[in-house]
């Protein structure tokens, strides 16, 4: 039994990564065939032929990927072994929020949080022919998991998640911690949680949850497909969870979270990730999930919850979005509005903990708890925008104002003048629109974002995204908490049609002035409490040396910049210009090419389901619009609107239009369907 092994080394970047294995595959074929036709090999029970090895270098990452073609697998190799220097060297920056204590990065994690592997994600396929037709089971690993599923599109996997489960993983850690804390205060004994997974897939989550979380009684892992159900099984039994740990479930999420309202039922953690909005799902969530219990949500259309379809959003989230620079943050307050009233209408309420744009999604946790009075302050927690068309100026009015003297309390209307000048732009003089309403009250808890950066820094290497996750939660602990909402400098740019100023200039003119400054965890922006009055002084002192070219008399700019400025603007560098951990990396870029939602898993879909790459996929629908136009309605038999009302049409030839008489036009529709009419009775 002869094995031929080719060996190929290529230098691959992150940019060519995908045209890279496509030119395997497509090599892989071609060497297989040569095989086959100079008789070089002869085939064994196992298949095995052509291995590709692969090595390249992303960064200080180091990459490995493995090919071959009968037991295809791609093997990606994320060296997490510099977590712990890489922590270490920004310990001396975080003194200040962390804390003093020595950090310790050479004890390595328990068992439950095991160091994970050199092998970040590892895929695996295996291709059985049965009477001509292919079945691939594909397995991942990640972190501490291996999971197996059908490729066909049965059940739904995304690895672009792994830092949503990441951070889930984390947030259920640290919620351990703090109820455990508060039972301790109140004397009593530490418990086991109940977690229950609404939409489950693959199980990949749920049995991370078990692998990797201390401190769980049970957890409830439901799905409505059972192709997934047995997934779930499938994979449980090949990480060797316990199957009283791990409980699959099949049935609805909504009924199975209705089934368990009663207080002795519910679960302390309930995770709800859903293809697209999560907003049939609230509703039993709420009911299902124990006093002061942790819901996570996820809303992974976007595209609703930030403004592009408002009608959508309403009917799914009870409130209009504002397209805007900080859409992301709107569709944040947005979800979490919609939590908090669903859970009013049960006397609970909620209060966030982390609240992050994330990718395509948007990732929210919450803490539940019964109370008629919280409850009836929830009112004066939402609020709606007015903002202006014009120059993007805008002023948020609450729903509801309290009142308090003493015992007193009395719920009050806002008066809108006290809160809006006029139905006009003060500032431009163009019209306001209404959008809302939002949660208007903090959406990070400073404490568990402290605690969270200390946990990553104690476990560097516990997740493959340990460093994304620093940074996006360094930048949800400096977030101001007390101002919703942010601004880009373009933006002030380009309603004043002048340069763009370093963002760090702006910033200094806000702090010389006193006021507070921070970005946001969704892109580095300018998030202040400053006044819009004083916000427009500081572009008008900056256009005095970079003036405008040409407004119009009725534009925003012409508008803003005719007024003086009232306040002194200082644009002196100043130490707090560039935040406060300039050094901590807070953006990091995709890992990959085409790093986004995956496609909703179904029996249709898996039985009409084709490998086609998103790439492809991409190059198939490149200029469907235009092909839409080009093979639209004739209408050259139709006369010319510009040749009836004016008798004369500018297009010319180019007009789709017929530019015949009436007369003409009606002797060639008759001809025409006398013509349609002859070939139909021949037929």
């Amino acid at each position: 039994m002869i094995h031929l092994i080719r060996k190929i080394q290529i230098q691959i970047t992150p940019t060519n990564t995908s045209n890279t294995i496509n030119l395997i595959n497509y090599n892989c074929r071609q060497l297989q065939q040569q095989k086959v036709n100079q008789n070089i090999i002869r085939n064994n029970n196992n298949n095995n032929i052509n291995n590709f090895i692969i090595r390249g270098s992303q960064g200080n990452h180091s990459l490995y990927h493995s090919y071959s073609t009968s037991n295809k697998s791609i093997k990606t190799d994320n060296n997490n072994n510099n977590n712990s220097s890489y922590f270490k060297s920004l310990k001396n920056l975080y003194k200040n929020i962390i804390g003093d204590q020595e950090m310790d990065t050479t004890t390595t994690t328990t068992a439950t949080t095991s160091t994970p592997e050199v092998d970040a994600m590892k895929v695996e396929n295996e291709n059985n022919n049965n009477n001509g037709t292919e079945s691939t089971i594909v397995s991942i690993k990640e972190n501490t998991t291996t999971i197996q599923y059908n490729s066909k599109n049965e059940v739904f996997y995304n690895p672009v998640q792994e830092f949503n489960r990441d951070l889930s993983i984390m947030m259920i850690k640290l919620f351990i911690e703090q109820r455990n804390k508060e039972l301790a205060d109140k004397k009593k004994p530490p418990k086991k949680i109940r977690i229950l997974e609404a939409l489950s897939a693959t199980g990949l989550r749920s049995i991370r949850y078990a692998k990797e979380i201390e401190g769980v009684e049970q957890i409830l892992s439901n799905d409505i497909e059972e192709a997934a159900v047995k997934s779930i099984e499938k994979n449980r039994d090949l990480n060797g969870v316990d199957a009283n740990l791990l409980v699959p479930n099949l049935g609805d999420a909504t009924m199975v979270m209705y089934q368990h309202r009663d207080p002795l039922k519910q679960f302390d953690v309930i995770d709800v990730d859903p293809y697209g909005a999560p907003s049939n799902f609230l509703d039993g969530a709420v009911q299902a999930v124990a006093e002061g219990g942790l819901l996570c949500v996820t809303a992974t259309d976007s595209a609703v919850l930030c403004g592009n379809h408002p009608e959508a959003c309403y009917h799914k989230y009870s409130s209009v979005p504002l397209k805007g620079d900080f859409c992301h943050e709107m569709g944040i307050r947005i979800l979490l509005h919609t939590i908090e009233t669903h859970a009013n209408r049960y006397k609970r309420h909620i209060v966030p903990v982390l609240s992050l744009s994330i990718d395509f999604y948007i990732r929210v946790f919450v803490r539940v708890y019964t109370s008629a009075l919280e409850c009836k302050r929830s009112f004066s927690k939402l609020a709606n925008i007015y903002s202006c068309v014009g120059c993007g100026s805008y002023n948020i009015a609450p729903l509801g104002i309290i009142e308090e003297e003493g015992r007193s309390i009395k719920y009050k209307l806002p008066i809108l003048s006290k809160f809006v000048d006029s139905t006009n732009c003060k500032y431009c003089t163009k019209l306001l629109q209404v959008a809302g309403p939002f949660w208007n009250r903090p959406i990070h808890d400073k404490e568990v974002c402290k605690a969270g950066l200390k946990h990553i820094e104690d476990h560097p290497n516990a997740f493959n995204t340990c460093k994304r996750m620093f940074g996006v939660l360094t930048s949800a602990y400096e977030e101001l908490a007390d101002v919703p909402f942010y601004f880009r400098s373009d933006h002030f740019t380009s309603v004043l049609h002048t340069s763009t100023p370093p963002v760090a200039t702006i910033r200094s003119a806000l702090l010389n002035a006193g006021y507070k400054v921070s970005s946001s965890h969704v892109q580095a922006v300018i998030k202040t409490n400053a006044p819009f009055d004083f916000m427009w002084d500081i572009w008008r002192t900056y256009a005095k040396t970079n003036p405008p070219k040409n407004t119009s008399p009725t534009s925003p700019a012409h508008f803003i910049l005719s007024k003086e400025p009232t306040h002194k603007i200082d644009f002196t560098m100043h130490p707090q210009a560039h935040g406060e951990t300039p050094s901590v990396p807070k953006y990091l870029p995709n890992p990959k090419e085409n790093w986004g939602p995956g496609s909703r898993a179904g029996k249709k879909s898996a039985e009409s389901h084709e490998m086609v790459t998103i790439a492809q996929k991409r190059k198939m629908n490149q200029g469907k619009y235009t092909k839409d136009k080009k093979s639209r309605k004739d209408f050259s038999h139709v006369q010319c609107p510009s040749m009836v009302n004016k008798g004369e049409c500018t297009k010319g030839g180019n007009c789709r239009y017929s530019h015949k008489t009436k007369e003409e036009l009606e002797k060639e529709n008759t001809a025409t369907e006398l013509n349609q009419t002859e070939q139909e009775n021949k037929v």
